[in-house]
């Protein structure tokens, strides 16, 4: 069944880009049949498969994972947030720590620790199961059990160690996130379980090593995890990458940057939230990061050369 559907999305994308490019005018039908194929499995009306592919493109390119079909194509294709690859490719270098907080089946992860190489380690943080056990498919099959550790607990502002509420998302394998203290999952629609949590200053005085960089989407929770880092963020000072979900952590997040002199650069798209925000210690050159990568299509972000600063 898995190979079926790689087929058929094959030739769906193939077939889009002939119509994109003009090639298709005389036989619009088969896009539309392909189309309408793609929504009977969204739809639940034919099944969902897992299948293993290697990604296409991006940070995480030749690498194998497990992917839903037709849900995440995107990342078959290594479409997925190319602003966010950038940026990493950008700031890591052999030898470095990179946390991956909220980390779902390992678009990052696995790329990530190609970069870090041996000397390097990458921390895969998630609290939905069925991520944690693609993540840890994904780095069985890509070979980096050295390099990767992969953490089944969220990240918050308080450790609690008997577990606190975490929303999974409407679909096995989308995005949840904690749903207490006030926060809901934006996209959390789905079944609500308890997973341990634990804050990034606990976690480092556990014996982890600490982060050079640290990416971070948690589906509007972003502000509990930054809170849980006090001592980390003082003393460490790494660079971020977070995705904020909605005005309040918007506006609660801007205010951290202050408090903790941290500069950033936000990414605000047409339609306002999801918006992206890339921040640095002030007493660093980050916007030479943001020179050298976010303006970078992800073509060159992936393999192109750079005179950027490189975090180790």
């Amino acid at each position: 069944m898995g190979s079926f559907y790689i087929a058929v999305f094959r030739m769906f994308s193939l077939l889009r880009k002939s119509a994109t490019q003009g090639r298709l005018r005389r036989w619009p039908i088969v896009v539309t049949l392909l189309d309408q194929f793609k929504e009977l499995v969204r739809g639940g009306v034919l099944p969902r498969p897992k299948a293993w592919v290697r990604i296409q493109s991006g940070l995480s390119k030749g690498m194998w994972m497990q992917i839903c079909l037709p849900d995440e194509a995107s990342l078959w294709r290594g479409e997925h947030e190319p602003d966010v690859q950038n940026a990493i490719s950008g700031a890591l270098r052999p030898g470095a720590v990179f946390y991956d907080v909220g980390a779902h089946v390992g678009t990052m992860t696995l790329g990530t620790a190609r970069l870090v190489g041996d000397a390097g380690r990458v921390f895969a943080f998630d609290g939905d199961p069925e991520n944690i056990e693609r993540l840890l498919l994904n780095r069985e099959r890509n070979g980096f059990q050295a390099q990767i550790r992969i953490v089944h607990r969220v990240v918050w502002s308080r450790t609690v160690t008997d577990g606190i509420s975490f929303r999974r998302g409407s679909r096995a394998g989308s995005h949840g996130g904690v749903e207490a203290d006030g926060n809901r999952p934006v996209l959390g629609s789905g079944e609500l379980i308890t997973v341990p949590a634990i804050t990034l200053d606990d976690f480092i005085a556990a014996g982890a090593p600490s982060p050079q960089l640290i990416k971070i989407d948690v589906e509007g929770g972003e502000c509990e995890v930054l809170r849980g880092g006090d001592r980390l963020f003082a003393v460490q000072r790494p660079w971020i990458i977070v995705e904020v979900h909605h005005a309040q952590a918007a506006d609660l997040i801007t205010v951290w940057l202050g408090e903790h002199q941290y500069r950033g650069n936000w990414k605000i798209p047409v339609e306002s939230f999801p918006r992206r925000l890339f921040a640095w210690p002030a007493e660093q050159d980050g916007e030479a990061w943001i020179r050298g990568r976010l303006d970078q299509n992800q073509a060159q972000g992936a393999s192109g050369a750079s005179a950027t600063p490189m975090l180790s």
